[in-house]
């Protein structure tokens, strides 16, 4: 239950700009216990995984690794352009102005949606996606961006692997993956890498370096504390929630454990839902397609995934 405050965004539902990220805190007693704890769970995510051998069935279903393109595509294209109807880049946090550089924003974010959802022009859309990041850091922030990194993730892993056989790049025969023996897994790692950094980032700074941020949550929200009938208060629920989050983040960046972590994830993301509502299920659905992707390929050990992902056929 505590993950439930975890995998809240506190900056979607929360004005963050009376609350500034505290990054003095990182040297800080609480913060520094929270790197060793995630450390830890890294180590023990290691050792499980090299010594509790993972069920035939589940490996099993690496032979539907050319789904991940597809699935990356929808989750992405159908989130930028809900967002880019209900006025934001990307997220609840991020409103665009209706003036002329917001409306070119939220024009660009519309097209790229488009395009990927459609898996035209695919590799063009996925830079230009890539770029609105950076061009964005202007208006609102290099950290707010840098929350996003996941949706950056998705690019890369589009622009290496390619949109896949259904797509309308297919029909031009430009849905292939470039063509090296390492793209398969260069896609897949950065892919999870930019995912689990995204998570450690935000439980940094949402929570760990920026408890008032969570605060105001919670007194926006008292029932968010599912721990206050047993005592804990909401300081001690603020890093409990930031250490969660900093653990699945850096279990994730480790690539061990990752199909039990990511169906942990494709449940508790799920549960939100019913709190949060429709803005919270169109910020999550690049996450969504991350999870699946993962859950089906965890990485590029199996011949069959380097094939499917390889031939993106």
């Amino acid at each position: 239950m505590i993950l439930l405050g975890a995998l809240a965004h506190v900056k979607w539902f929360t004005d963050p700009r009376p609350h500034p990220t505290e990054y003095g805190l990182l040297l800080s007693v609480p913060v520094l216990a929270a790197f060793a704890i995630a450390l830890a769970a890294a180590a023990v995510a290691y050792w499980i995984q090299h010594h509790v051998a993972e069920p035939r069935a589940i490996r099993s279903l690496e032979r539907f690794a050319s789904t991940g393109p597809l699935a990356l595509r929808a989750a992405l294209g159908i989130s930028l352009l809900a967002a880019a109807l209900a006025g934001w880049l990307f997220v609840p946090s991020l409103p665009v102005e209706r003036d002329a550089f917001g409306l070119a924003i939220g024009g660009v974010e519309a097209a790229c949606g488009i395009l990927v959802l459609l898996g035209l022009f695919t590799r063009g859309a996925a830079v230009a996606l890539a770029l609105l990041g950076v061009v964005a850091m202007a208006p609102f922030s290099p950290e707010s961006i840098l929350e996003q990194v996941h949706i950056l993730g998705i690019a890369i892993f589009l622009f290496i692997a390619g949109p896949g056989r259904v797509s309308l790049d297919a029909q031009r025969d430009a849905h292939r993956a470039i063509q090296h023996d390492r793209s398969p897994a260069a896609a897949l790692t950065l892919l999870r890498v930019a995912m689990g950094f995204g998570i450690a980032y935000n439980a940094l700074t949402e929570k760990l370096l920026n408890p008032p941020l969570a605060q105001a949550l919670l007194d926006q929200s008292p029932f968010l504390n599912v721990l206050r009938p047993l005592g804990v208060g909401d300081p001690t629920f603020i890093w409990l929630a930031g250490l969660t989050e900093l653990v699945v983040g850096a279990v994730i960046l480790s690539g061990q454990l990752t199909r039990p972590v990511m169906a942990v994830g494709f449940a508790l993301f799920t549960v939100t839902l019913v709190v949060f509502g429709l803005p919270e299920l169109i910020g999550h659905l690049p996450f969504y397609g991350i999870m699946l992707t993962l859950f089906i390929t965890p990485d590029a050990d199996s011949w069959r995934v380097r094939r499917a992902l390889g031939r993106a056929a």
